[in-house]
């Protein structure tokens, strides 16, 4: 990556129009291209698409099957998921259908027809987790990864599990991202394919849940948070930097933001990371204090010789944090509306490309409307294609990555690894976007008239 020299260009001229109708043009050509490269109606995620589309119309159910999803890891045993299944599907009053939940409760009062109902509902939860997480280990699935990479398509390793109970726990979760860190780097195929492929890419690419790190990060005890997070980060910073791996520091919950936040500031300037090229963070685009915080980090970034990385996401602990902000009597820190979430990202886009060349863009997203803006956002000021790239999540839009490609444009997947139970969290946040109406199924399961409607920014000023 080459050090950063002042762009002095004048903006292009068009910047200074209306960009509407050239972002409804984009994202049409997106629908296009991605139909192209669409699978097959019978292919195995088109199925699965349109089986969760059972839960659109059908809120109660949604809900009792995601608390189940979320409940399962800790029900280690076919007695105690039968219990639950009668309690979420058959107490609970849901949108199924009578005779269903007749047959349900006639088959969960014999213990051997109870246990072939539970049976089946953890193969269908590891079924579902497939889609979503990559796989056990990087070793285990590196066959997935590599045919990806063959294809054109990146990736950032996530190690499943956040939010540790203990330092032991902790202790284990840095073992295994150093394990990974190492992995990554004596994979001589990978190698190979990213010298022929990705010439300017590093060596791998790996996203850190800080919590996972330290089991103690709390907002009261900031500085000693911070701190503390610091000497969990530095071993695995320090294998990055000799491996030339790309360390991306995920963001969580907003009450650890400022600790996050601050952690990176703090050890990115540190002599021995201060020039390194490969750092990244992320934005989560549902915070009212996202623009705040993108401002911070662009003018820490003009200060350094290479430019961070900004991963823009809009955020999946929305749910989360309107509960806290409830429980705690506290102002949401969260947009409410999911349109002005949407039109916030589109202004977070703006701020990311204006910054060029002291921040590389990772625009993060399934939504076509936002993907569509910000190409045609890039455009105008001048950014090229090389400078940014699309992240979407594994097992995610296929089709989508390939159209993205072929204009050019360089896409990650956020590939996680790991066992189904440490990342149920993870899995029912999957779920939950893709079968929200507002959400990514929407994308692809609409009519093409209905479909373009989706590229309409709602509350547009």
């Amino acid at each position: 990556m080459k050090a950063i020299e002042e762009n002095t260009s004048l903006p292009n001229s068009s910047e200074r129009t209306d960009p509407e109708p050239r972002i409804l043009e984009q994202g049409k050509e997106l629908f296009r291209l991605s139909d192209t490269f669409e699978s097959g109606s019978f292919s195995s995620y088109n199925l699965f698409s349109k089986s969760l589309l059972f839960l659109e119309d059908r809120p109660n159910l949604k809900l009792q099957a995601f608390r189940f999803a979320d409940l399962f890891p800790s029900l280690n045993s076919l007695s105690l998921i039968a219990r639950y299944i009668r309690l979420y599907f058959v107490e609970t009053p849901t949108e199924l259908p009578k005779w269903m939940v007749g047959l349900l409760a006639i088959s969960l009062t014999n213990p051997l027809t109870g246990s072939m109902v539970a049976l089946s509902a953890r193969v269908g939860i590891k079924f579902v987790a497939k889609f979503f997480i990559l796989g056990r280990t990087f070793d285990s699935e590196r066959s997935k990864i590599l045919s990806r990479y063959k294809n054109g398509i990146c990736a950032t390793i996530d190690i499943l599990g956040e939010a540790v109970l203990s330092e032991k726990e902790a202790e284990r979760y840095s073992k295994e991202y150093l394990l990974l860190l190492d992995e990554i780097s004596k994979d001589k195929e990978l190698s190979k394919i990213r010298e022929r492929v990705f010439i300017n890419e590093p060596v791998g690419n790996v996203s850190v849940k800080c919590s996972s790190l330290y089991s103690q990060l709390d907002p009261l005890a900031h500085h000693s948070s911070v701190q503390n997070l610091k000497e969990k980060l530095r071993p695995i910073l320090s294998s990055a930097v000799s491996k030339n791996i790309f360390i991306n520091l995920d963001m969580e919950q907003y009450e650890t933001k400022e600790i996050l936040l601050d952690t990176a500031l703090q050890i990115f300037s540190e002599p021995e990371f201060a020039d390194y090229p490969h750092f990244g963070l992320v934005i989560q685009a549902y915070l009212r204090s996202s623009q705040s915080d993108l401002h911070r980090i662009i003018e820490y970034s003009k200060k350094r010789k290479y430019p961070l990385t900004i991963r823009l996401v809009k955020g999946a602990y929305w749910e989360y944090e309107m509960i806290q902000a409830a429980q705690k009597g506290w102002e949401a820190p969260v947009f409410l509306k999911k349109s002005d979430t949407d039109k916030n990202y589109e202004e977070c886009i703006s701020l990311l490309l204006k910054s060029y060349p002291h921040i590389r863009p990772a625009f993060a997203s399934h939504n076509i409307r936002s993907l569509s803006c910000a190409f045609v956002r890039a455009k105008e000021f001048s950014v090229p294609n090389d400078f940014f790239e699309v992240q979407m999540l594994y097992g995610m839009g296929d089709s989508y990555k390939k159209a993205i490609r072929h204009l050019g444009i360089s896409v990650r997947e956020y590939s996680p690894i790991g066992e189904v139970i440490p990342g149920m969290a993870y899995l029912v946040r999957r779920l939950l976007e893709n079968s929200t109406n507002e959400g990514f199924l929407k994308n692809i399961n609409a009519n093409k008239k209905d479909r373009e409607s989706l590229l309409i920014l709602e509350n547009r000023s």
